[in-house]
């Protein structure tokens, strides 16, 4: 993995979707915004086909790009993933958190769906729900780079060995095999 450069004077989140998405960062702007009353480097860096400018949270928008996405998540301090647990989120795949693990991001995350599974709070990430879960988890990952590195590093290792395109092959074959002795 190429060790991208962070900025030095932003704590960046970063979250990555689609306009089809937004409402879930849209619900969760005010707690950044509380957030970044207390935490003035922190800033939110949406990759996307949108803006969502705020008055309280400096914001960057960066056009999503199949040549930049690697980039972009890599050079960010945290990889967010608010969203609210309803049936439509319990279906999701968990993309998302996935991407931050892959770019060696700590994640938080709410608990919703897969990501509650991918994510082992306190160790590649934190699982959050309501404004003083998130306060604390981001509170603890923005002043600590070493919390941040050791998390992100968990993260990778949790792709690397459950979700790699090897070991999903390793998985599938496993299971073709188990079908194949049962004709």
């Amino acid at each position: 993995m190429v060790d991208i450069k962070k900025p030095d004077d932003h704590i960046d989140l970063v979250w990555i979707g689609s306009g089809s998405t937004q409402r879930y960062l849209e619900e969760a702007l005010p707690i950044l915004e509380r957030l970044a009353d207390r935490l003035p480097r922190l800033r939110l860096k949406i990759v996307a086909d949108f803006d969502l400018p705020s008055q309280r949270l400096n914001t960057l928008a960066v056009r999503w790009s199949e040549q930049g996405e690697s980039k972009q998540l890599s050079s960010a301090h945290i990889g967010i993933a608010p969203m609210p647990d309803n049936a439509w989120t319990r279906g999701k795949c968990g993309l998302k958190v996935l991407q931050y693990m892959a770019a060696g991001l700590p994640v938080v995350s709410s608990p919703s769906g897969v990501n509650g599974k991918i994510v082992e709070h306190g160790v590649n990430g934190f699982l959050a729900e309501g404004l003083e879960e998130w306060k604390v988890a981001i509170g603890r990952l923005a002043p600590d780079p070493d919390l941040r590195k050791m998390m992100g590093e968990a993260g990778r290792r949790t792709v690397v060995e459950h979700y790699s395109v090897e070991e999903t092959c390793c998985k599938m074959l496993e299971a073709l095999e188990t079908l194949s002795g049962d004709l």
